[in-house]
This record gives structure tokens, sequence and C-alpha cells, in this order.
């Protein structure tokens, strides 16, 4: 499943050191619409070596980006509420957080408008 995607509705962005030749994964970012086009799930995850760098806020814009293009209305995600970089990074990127259903565990909800902009975050947790 994670090597054979459905092109109309999946994609992966993957990051890799570049040298001679291809370098160690330093991260990958998902996006896995709705069959209807309207909402997508986002996931990403960087290696402990390239964390705290800025290649998760990279990645995530170019992820919203493409959520963007592909005329979406919304985006989400979930972390482990001991995830505080990946909480503070939603936070200061406009998404909404709520407690899941899931104990130990957050949503985050980021809503586009018709014209692709983000819409205002409401308050979070």
């Amino acid at each position: 499943r994670f090597c054979f995607i459905d092109y109309d509705r999946e994609l992966a962005i993957i990051a890799e050191e570049i040298g001679d030749e291809s370098g160690p994964l330093m991260g990958v970012a998902r996006l896995v619409s709705d069959p209807d086009h309207r909402s997508a799930e986002f996931t990403i995850l960087v290696a402990d070596p390239w964390q705290g760098r800025g290649l998760g806020v990279s990645l995530t814009r170019h992820c919203v980006q493409i959520a963007r293009e592909w005329g979406l209305s919304r985006l989400f995600a979930e972390a482990d509420a001991t995830n505080t970089r990946m909480l503070n990074s939603f936070r200061e990127s406009g998404w909404r957080l709520r407690n899941s259903s899931e104990q130990g565990r957050v949503v985050a909800e980021l809503a586009l408008d018709s014209s692709g902009a983000a819409e205002p975050a409401a308050p979070s947790v």
C-alpha cells in the first residue's frame, strides 16, 4: 500500500540528502484525500537527525500548497499529545487543535476556504 499509491487521491513527498548519490531519507509527508476530494489526511515523519531544522515546516507547507491546488476544503492530522514540537508547528501554521476521542492524541485541522487560503485559526487546546 505504501509503495503503490492511488495517484488520483494520494501523494507522498520524500526528502532525502543529495550528494554524489542518493543519501539517507530525511523525511516524508503524505496526503490521502477522501474519494470526493473534499478533505485529506496529512501525515509527516522527519528522521531524528533532521528534526528542529525546518524540514517538517517545509514539507507541511508544500503539502498544504498541493491541497490548495487540489481544491480541498480541509486537511486533518493526528499527533501524540506529548509531541509538543509538532503541536506547536501546527498552532503556528494556523491549524486548529482539539483532543481526540483516543486518549493521549490530538487532532489538528486546517480549514481552507474556496480560494484555497487558510481560514483564521479557532482557539486551540
